[in-house]
C-alpha cells in the first residue's frame, strides 16, 4: 500500500509576501543609473536635433509640424528617462532567507522572483566601468533555468553574499548527499534473475 498524501493547500494559508523584510539597493544606483541615462539621452538629444534641422529646413508645413512634434516627444522621454531611476528606485530589494534568495524590482512592471539555494549552480560578481566609479556591482546567481542577476549592491556586500550563498547550497548539497547515503543503505536491493 502507499502511504503518499497530497493535502491540498488554501490560498489563504500561503505565507504573505508582505511579510518578506525587503532590503534596499545602495543608493550610489541611482547615481549610476541617472548618469548612464544621461549618456544615452545625449545620443538621443543628437538624433532628435539632426532629423528637427532635416524636417525644419523642408517647405511643407506638415514636415515642419512633425519635426518639432517628434522633438517634443523626444525630450519629454530624455526627461522621463532621466527620472526612471529615481522613481523606481524604491521599489528594488532583495532578501536574504534561509532557504533561498529574493529579489523585487519594478516600477510599472514588477518583479518578483526567488531563488532556492538547493537549485543554485554558480554565484558570480560582476562590475561594468560605471559600477567601478561608484563601488557597485552586480551578484550573479546562476541555476539550471538560466541567470538571475541583481544589480546595485555595494562591492562588498555582493562578495560577502556570493561567499553566504555558496556556503548554504554547499550545506544543502552535503546534507542532501547524507540523504541520499541513507537512502541507499536502505534500498532494497535489486538481483538479477
Amino acid at each position: 500500500m502507499n502511504d503518499y498524501t497530497n493535502h491540498q493547500l488554501a490560498i489563504q494559508d500561503l505565507p504573505s509576501l508582505d511579510d518578506i523584510e525587503w532590503v534596499g539597493m545602495d543608493r550610489n544606483l541611482i547615481v549610476r543609473d541617472v548618469i548612464r541615462n544621461c549618456l544615452v539621452s545625449i545620443l538621443i538629444l543628437v538624433m532628435l536635433g539632426v532629423f528637427a534641422i532635416i524636417f525644419l529646413s523642408v517647405d511643407e508645413l506638415a514636415l515642419r509640424v512633425f519635426g518639432v512634434v517628434g522633438f517634443c516627444i523626444g525630450f519629454l522621454a530624455i526627461i522621463l528617462l532621466i527620472l526612471w531611476p529615481r522613481w523606481e528606485f524604491p521599489h528594488r530589494g532583495y532578501a536574504l532567507r534561509e532557504l533561498d534568495f529574493a529579489q523585487k524590482r519594478g516600477l510599472v512592471t514588477r518583479f518578483l522572483a526567488t531563488v532556492p539555494f538547493s537549485r543554485v549552480q554558480h554565484v558570480s560578481v560582476s562590475q561594468g566601468v560605471l559600477d567601478r566609479m561608484f563601488n557597485l556591482a552586480t551578484l550573479q546567481i546562476y541555476t539550471a533555468g538560466g541567470g538571475f542577476p541583481v544589480k546595485g549592491f555595494c562591492h562588498e556586500d555582493a562578495h560577502a553574499l556570493r561567499g553566504h550563498i555558496l556556503e548554504r547550497v554547499a550545506e544543502i548539497n552535503l546534507a542532501d548527499g547524507e540523504v541520499s547515503e541513507v537512502a541507499e543503505e536502505q534500498a532494497i536491493p535489486v538481483h538479477p534473475d
